[in-house]
C-alpha cells in the first residue's frame, strides 16, 4: 500500500510542476527502502512492483511503454545485486545513502533521452534540479532505514 501512495505522489508532484523540473522517484525509493528492510526471500513482490508501477508511469506520462518500466526493474535488480553481495559490515551508513541516491540516477539520466525535454545548458540544469531534490529524500530514506534497524534490533 505505501508504494502505491508513494506512486501518487510522485505523480501529485509531477502535476504541480507543470514539467518545470523532473520529479525525483519517490516511488522507487520506496521500492529500494522495502529492499533494504526486508528479508531476501521476498524481493520477487519488489520486482513486480516496480514493473507495475514504471509502466503505469509509462502510460501516464511517457507514452512509450516499457521505458521507465526497464529502469525500476532494472534499479530494482542492481540494488537486489549490489546489496545482497556486501557483507553485513559493508551495509554502513554511506553505502545506504549511495544506493538511495544511485537509484535515481538511472532514471533521471535516461529520461533526459526523451523527445521534449530541454536542450542544451538547460537539459543539466533539470538533472542537477532534481538531483539536488534526491539528496534530502534519500537522507530521509536512511532515516527510515535507521530506525527500522532499531526496531528490529529493539
Amino acid at each position: 500500500m505505501m508504494h502505491v501512495v508513494c506512486w501518487f505522489v510522485q505523480d501529485l508532484l509531477s502535476v504541480l510542476t507543470w514539467g518545470t523540473m523532473q520529479v525525483p522517484e519517490v516511488f522507487l525509493l520506496s521500492l529500494v527502502s522495502r529492499l533494504l528492510t526486508q528479508d531476501r526471500e521476498t524481493n520477487l513482490p519488489v520486482i513486480w512492483w516496480a514493473f507495475a508501477g514504471g509502466l503505469f508511469w509509462d502510460l501516464r506520462w511517457v507514452g512509450i511503454p516499457g521505458f521507465f518500466t526497464l529502469n525500476y526493474v532494472c534499479v530494482v535488480m542492481v540494488v537486489i545485486w549490489v546489496w545482497n553481495t556486501l557483507p553485513v559490515s559493508g551495509r554502513t551508513l554511506p553505502v545506504i545513502f549511495f544506493l538511495f541516491w544511485a537509484a535515481q540516477v538511472i532514471p533521471s539520466v535516461s529520461s533526459l533521452l526523451l523527445p521534449g525535454r530541454p536542450v542544451g545548458d538547460s537539459k543539466w540544469t533539470f538533472f542537477l534540479v532534481q538531483q539536488g531534490c534526491v539528496v534530502p529524500l534519500a537522507l530521509l530514506g536512511v532515516f527510515f532505514f535507521v530506525r527500522d534497524m532499531k526496531g528490529r534490533n529493539a
